[in-house]
């Protein structure tokens, strides 16, 4: 995880500088000395102190590519290695003639680029296969990547059309009823339910706005709102966030690519929005950190609502006071005051403790084989499911899915966090056990998105799952030991 590789990459003998003499040292001390012989290999000294170059390269690529497999990973090594330039030198040095030379490691290197520079569900960008008997006897059907623009036989532009304004306002008068009585609840489930089960709806943006403002007037809230300025004070110190300038590029290029944002929009806003979010959740930390991760749950909101700022920051700042938000939004509850300091010192979400937690209590009853594949590989579903929400599933699925996601974790709470990620489980489950017998779980799981899964497909499933287990989650997943007194 990124949080392991991070505290390891930090530690003070992590910054010595490498000995230039290192081929004559028998074996790596540390992570940092390993990374740097098998994966760096950017020098003769290092090539000298490898057993057999060739496989060690391919070893070395195959475990960068299940590192920035995930996203926070990729914006610290592109921070602090600059690993995208690193690996298209590598390209640019195997070129014969003008040409790159085909073999493993030019098409490992190659994959990585590709699942690296652009995000994207598996309909919206094509990921190249690695050598196969097939593809050795043939010409390989791809470009090789070897500079920062991405050949355009890895993109696929799916339709997507800005949000339908007629749809969203039918949206907020079929919900519109006497919130004095419980039966809006009720029929804005069956309307969050219906639009997902449509694969043209484009209105996630003006029923989570309606659902959300209902919710609140039924219920208090948990939390105090978070504040987003719209120009911070000059005298505010600024705030580190992981690869930030790297993952705007993303967010921005991805935007446009689908036509979520105008193409005239700079990657300077999305920072923006970013700082801000990070200052406004500070205010509710123990101790305000000098560096935060990115926040990959803030750029979808911003892709949502197609870089309306007022809007945006009016959402977050209603969002952040619901229970929703602290398993929606990885970074709401980090180090909050709102959690016992103990926990919060830690370094742990409630995703994390919480969620997951209930997640693998849910999947051992509902889906005990895929249980049992995770437990003979060695490998927590924990660790996979964090990851899916720490990243808002982007680059894990396609983008209406992902709205869908959003969607309907908003309207029916944190419970259908467990629910949606135990559903994607059970789409996956043919290829988990197949895989767990291969002993390949682990890279399958980590690298390769998810295809064909819909929501529509799995909500019943998802239905039948709330009734079984909907009480337990919701008692537990409420169970923040929250310190009302001292929060702010």
């Amino acid at each position: 995880s990124y949080d392991s590789l991070h505290g390891i990459l930090t530690l003070p003998h992590s910054l010595v500088p490498l000995d230039p003499d290192i081929y004559r040292q028998p074996e790596p001390l540390n992570i940092h000395d390993i990374l740097q012989r098998i994966i760096f290999i950017d020098s003769p000294s290092k090539s000298k102190s490898l057993m057999n170059y060739d496989i060690m390269q391919i070893f070395g690529l195959r475990i960068l590519s299940v590192l920035l497999s995930c996203l926070d990973t990729l914006l610290y090594f592109v921070d602090t290695h600059d690993i995208i330039t690193y690996l298209l030198k590598c390209q640019e040095d195997c070129k014969v003639e003008g040409k790159i030379v085909i073999d493993d490691a030019s098409i490992e290197r190659n994959r990585i680029l590709v699942r690296s520079t652009v995000l994207g569900g598996y309909t919206e960008k094509v990921v190249p296969p690695r050598l196969t008997k097939e593809t050795m006897s043939s010409d390989y059907p791809f470009t090789l990547f070897h500079d920062m623009k991405l050949p355009d036989c890895y993109l696929t532009c799916p339709s997507s059309t800005p949000e339908a304004k007629d749809e969203v306002k039918l949206s907020a008068m079929n919900l519109h009823t006497d919130t004095s009585s419980d039966s809006w609840l009720d029929k804005t489930r069956s309307f969050v339910q219906a639009a997902c089960r449509k694969p043209s709806f484009t209105g996630h943006v003006g029923l989570m706005e309606v659902v959300l403002k209902y919710q609140l007037q039924d219920s208090s809230a948990p939390f105090s709102p978070i504040k987003l300025e719209d120009n911070a004070d000059a005298n505010t110190e600024e705030m580190k966030i992981s690869g930030l300038k790297y993952g705007c590029q993303l967010i921005v290029e991805y935007g446009v690519r689908l036509n979520l944002i105008p193409p005239t929009t700079e990657t300077q806003t999305v920072e923006e929005l970013c700082r801000n979010a990070a200052r406004a959740l500070s205010t509710q930390q123990y101790a305000p950190p000098s560096s935060v991760k990115f926040d990959w749950f803030v750029c979808v909101v911003y892709l949502l609502f197609g870089g309306q700022s007022a809007r945006i920051r009016s959402f977050l700042s209603t969002f952040s006071t619901t229970l929703t938000s602290a398993y929606l939004w990885n970074l709401r509850l980090l180090n909050s005051t709102y959690v016992k300091q103990d926990i919060a010192s830690s370094g742990l979400t409630v995703i994390h403790y919480n969620a997951c937690h209930c997640m693998e209590r849910v999947l051992q009853k509902a889906l005990p084989k895929v249980a049992c594949a995770f437990r003979i590989s060695g490998m927590s579903p924990t660790h996979v499911v964090k990851r899916w929400i720490n990243s808002c599933f982007l680059n894990i699925l396609p983008w209406n899915e992902i709205c869908n996601y959003v969607l309907i974790v908003v309207s029916e709470g944190p419970a259908y966090v467990v629910l949606y990620c135990v559903a994607l489980l059970k789409h996956l489950e043919t290829r988990l056990l197949q895989h767990s017998t291969q002993h390949t779980l682990l890279y399958d799981v980590l690298e390769e998105p998810v295809q064909g899964f819909i929501l529509s497909n799995y909500l019943d499933y998802i239905t039948a799952l709330d009734k079984q287990f909907g009480a337990m989650l919701r008692r537990d997943l409420g169970c923040l030991n929250l310190d009302c007194d001292e929060g702010p």
